[in-house]
């Protein structure tokens, strides 16, 4: 039994990035029915999470060593913890995910209700109000974190035209906020409701976000989500790196393994079998209930001019040197789809 637990931390850890004895404990205490990667607990932790991906995915100008500026995730029922990477991308998630509203353009930017409820020695956490969903931001002492909330304010907002809701009401949603939930979230709403059943897809992979580090060669992840026929739709594109260590099926196949990866079924698959080649891959997946489809679309590319060249070597230098465990090769997830593949 010992040994088993073993096996499966080591599995928790692709997805995860935690430490073996992060991942370790983390096993240790799960129940006999509980999965090494455990769900949100409640549909609002579910929703929060999917937003916050989102978040990462949509809203970034800086290069950072891990593909989300996330180091890794420590995945709970009731709570999510992300390590993020440095001051700079802990500012611009805050910035993205604390609401402000704009009088003129009479709209709420962020997560309506959000607001930091409590402070530790090296994190943050932030709660919606009234809600029991919460996050938990951590990697930096506690006066990089007040530098960070000050950098939010000093880069990208200007005072005279915005408030700041999580500053002017920290214990309570501001009326802006109130009517913005209500128009936007109307949960009669089609395209809300359509949403809200895919948000477990998006919450699925923040809580296996490092799978983007951990047995792929990927250097920057970006993407948007949308709905479409019924099925809330996410767009992941990722840029890879030619040549420099195991490619993008890696991510596929650890999402469909059957001891942590997601409720998905391989769709389609477009893009050379081969993938020394360096062409560019498609891999869209979907949930046998068609509640959530994803669309990952990876691209092997340079680095960016604006890359600085000490930071691409960083990157090189924490790209794995194997993929995932699984033998799931490009030409197998074509042929799972062979029908569709093109």
């Amino acid at each position: 039994m010992r040994a088993q637990h073993h096996d499966v931390s080591l599995l928790r850890r692709l997805y995860t990035g935690e430490s073996v004895q992060q991942a370790r404990r983390a096993v240790d205490g799960l129940q006999n029915s509980q999965s090494p990667i455990p769900g949100a607990a409640s549909p609002a932790q579910q929703l929060l999470e999917a937003r916050v991906l989102v978040a990462l995915l949509e809203f970034r100008n800086l290069y950072t060593r891990f593909p989300l500026g996330i180091t890794a995730v420590q995945p709970q029922p009731d709570v999510i913890t992300l390590g993020v990477e440095s001051e700079e991308r802990a500012a611009e998630i805050l910035f993205n995910l604390l609401p402000s509203y704009a009088p003129a353009h009479k709209e709420v930017q962020g997560v309506p209700g959000l607001r930091i409820t409590r402070r530790h020695r090296t994190a943050i956490e932030l709660q919606v109000l009234g809600e029991s969903a919460r996050l938990r931001l951590t990697g930096l002492p506690s006066t990089l974190w007040r530098s960070a909330e000050e950098r939010t304010l000093s880069n990208w907002i200007d005072p005279d035209s915005m408030d700041l809701c999580w500053r002017s009401s920290p214990r309570a949603w501001t009326t802006a906020e109130r009517e913005h939930h209500a128009q936007w979230e109307d949960p009669d709403d089609h395209y809300v409701q359509v949403t809200e059943r895919g948000a477990w897809l998006g919450s699925g992979l923040l809580r296996r976000a490092a799978l983007l580090h951990t047995v792929a060669n990927t250097f920057l992840a970006d993407g948007h989500r949308g709905a479409a026929f019924d099925v809330a739709r996410l767009v992941l594109q990722s840029s890879h790196a030619h040549k420099q260590g195991p490619g993008p099926h890696n991510i596929v196949a650890a999402l469909l393994d059957p001891v942590c990866g997601l409720p998905l079924v391989l769709k389609r698959y477009r893009g050379d079998t081969d993938e020394n080649y360096g062409s560019d891959q498609q891999f869209v997946l979907e949930d046998a209930g068609k509640t959530a489809m994803l669309d990952l679309r990876a691209t092997v590319e340079r680095p960016p001019s604006r890359l600085a060249p000490e930071l691409w070597q960083a990157i090189v230098r924490r790209m794995p040197r194997s993929g995932f465990t699984s033998s799931l090769s490009p030409s197998i997830l074509a042929g799972f789809c062979n029908l569709d593949a093109a």
